[in-house]
């Protein structure tokens, strides 16, 4: 019968020798991605508090006067695209007048109407309750001020129901059955034609439905998964 001491003397051997070999190799690669990473998050700061800059400077504008965004190309995209767009709830509101593709020709360009947005907030709801089922739910909710009377409109974005059900709310929804109502309340006692409020009320909806995707941004932020490496 073979020595059992010899047998675990060599592997125990082979096993210091792999030891020796690749662990101080090892510790060294940990070490220099580690630095590297550091020096790398360094480095990005500078950008990302540009970044944090320049999304305040945008926020800025819009709560003093959302019509800046009349004139960018990706309202313009927004709205070819929600044109295109057919809702799928029965329930939703129908806007009785068209838009123009191009916002630089809306009406809303064209008045002395500043609209403010500010306080964009998102909200979770643990406890939802619909049609007797619980979900999980998420809104957003922002401050829209035009002229010189405001409130706070809140738009459901999306419910969990359990793991293999979820609805979102699409743009189209968001604005023709949770924003439109809202902007035409506000523009129920101002000095325009029926016309004008009705035309008013599908731009100024269109124009804070998209502005969620710019309250949305967040600076850019490089991502990297890095594992330590142990023993198998």
């Amino acid at each position: 019968m073979a020595d059992s001491n010899s047998l675990l003397s060599l592997y125990e051997g082979l096993v210091q020798n792999h030891s020796n070999q690749f662990d101080p190799q090892i510790a060294l690669l940990q070490e220099l991605v580690m630095t590297r990473m550091q020096e790398l998050r360094e480095a990005e700061q500078s950008l990302v508090e540009a970044q944090t800059i320049e999304l305040k400077r945008i926020t800025d504008a819009l709560a003093s006067d959302a019509r800046c965004l009349l004139s960018i190309p990706e309202l313009k995209a927004f709205v070819q695209e929600l044109k295109q767009t057919k809702s799928k709830n029965w329930y939703t509101r129908k806007s009785e007048f068209s838009i123009a593709e191009d916002p630089t020709t809306w009406l809303l360009a064209m008045l002395e109407l500043p609209i403010g947005l500010s306080n964009y907030q998102t909200h979770e709801d643990l406890d939802g309750y619909d049609d007797e089922r619980n979900f999980i739910g998420y809104s957003y909710s922002l401050s829209l001020r035009l002229g010189s009377v405001e409130r706070s409109v809140e738009i459901p974005l999306k419910r969990i129901y359990n793991v293999n059900e979820s609805r979102e709310t699409s743009a189209k929804e968001q604005i023709d059955y949770y924003i439109s109502g809202e902007v035409e309340d506000l523009l129920e006692d101002m000095k325009y034609t029926q016309e004008q409020k009705q035309q008013l009320a599908t731009e100024i909806s269109t124009l804070v439905g998209y502005s969620l995707k710019i309250f949305a941004l967040k600076p850019k932020r490089a991502t990297f998964s890095y594992s330590s490496i142990g023993e198998g």
